[in-house]
């Protein structure tokens, strides 16, 4: 095992690789944050849309099918779901920096995860510490 998250208590939590480890806690204000990151996003996007001259309603497509109209939200759907990614990917990244010293990337390469799956599994894990939930058994 490359890695292993200990629950320490009710709300701490250690990371242990390679000889080195890290405390560090769930709280409240981390399960706010993560929760706000979509809304944070959307707003990001709208403005940048916006600072563009362009809004939501232009990534619309109305389709005209058998005499009905319907509406295609999948570009607009597809650009919040970027947004969104991209402002959790920079909130963890801050997060490590402020629990483990390092950037995300810094981290996984310092611990040695290099598949996707493996990055993967850290990540679910770690969320499921910094929002107090249990870590399963591997």
């Amino acid at each position: 095992m490359k890695y292993k998250f200990e629950r320490l208590a009710e709300d701490n939590y250690k990371l242990t690789y390679k000889g080195k480890e890290f405390t560090f806690k769930s709280s409240v204000k981390i399960i706010s944050e993560l929760q706000s990151l979509i809304v944070s996003a959307r707003k990001i996007m709208i403005t940048e849309l916006a600072k563009n001259g362009s809004s939501i309603k232009e990534l619309t497509k109305e389709v005209k099918e058998n005499g009905k109209t319907y509406y295609d939200n999948s570009n607009a759907k597809e650009l919040e779901k970027v947004y969104q990614e991209e402002a959790t990917m920079n909130y963890f990244n801050n997060k490590s920096v402020e629990l483990f010293n390092m950037e995300l990337q810094d981290l996984f390469n310092d611990i040695g995860l290099e598949e996707a799956n493996e990055i993967q599994q850290f990540t679910t894990e770690l969320v499921q510490c910094l929002s107090g939930k249990s870590i399963p058994t591997r």
